[in-house]
């Protein structure tokens, strides 16, 4: 909150914008992978940062975040300041085992002073 002489203001809680690029649905071929950079911005108008931002994500069953070679990834964003942006960028695998299809992934992120909000990938898995 904000003092200002005896009067204590609430501030605001920063909002964030979450983007995807390639934007969802994605689409890959069983074997191939894509590159996936996701940005969170902090909204410029609330002059609120946002601190200790981070993401989940979480791929399904026959996926796998390349550097790691694991199926859930977490994301360190920081702080970030009124109308900055931070960025991660990830390589995404599908395995040669993954069948043909539509599949879901789930990206959480959240912040100290921010409520957790999701956002789900789509990916389909072309025909080789």
């Amino acid at each position: 909150s904000l003092v200002i002489g005896a009067l204590s203001l609430p501030c605001p809680a920063p909002t964030l914008e979450i983007e995807l690029d390639p934007p969802s649905p994605l689409s890959v071929r069983r074997g191939e992978s894509f590159s996936l950079e996701i940005s969170v911005r902090n909204d410029p108008g609330l002059r609120a940062r946002a601190e200790h931002v981070r993401g989940v994500l979480v791929l399904p069953e026959g996926f796998i975040e390349e550097s790691l070679q694991t199926w859930t990834r977490q994301l360190i964003f920081g702080d970030i300041s009124p109308g900055d942006a931070s960025h991660y960028g990830l390589t995404i695998t599908a395995l040669d085992t993954v069948e043909e299809g539509e599949y879901h992934a789930s990206l959480t992120v959240r912040g100290s002073n921010i409520p957790a909000e999701d956002v789900d990938l789509e990916i389909t898995v072309l025909p080789s």
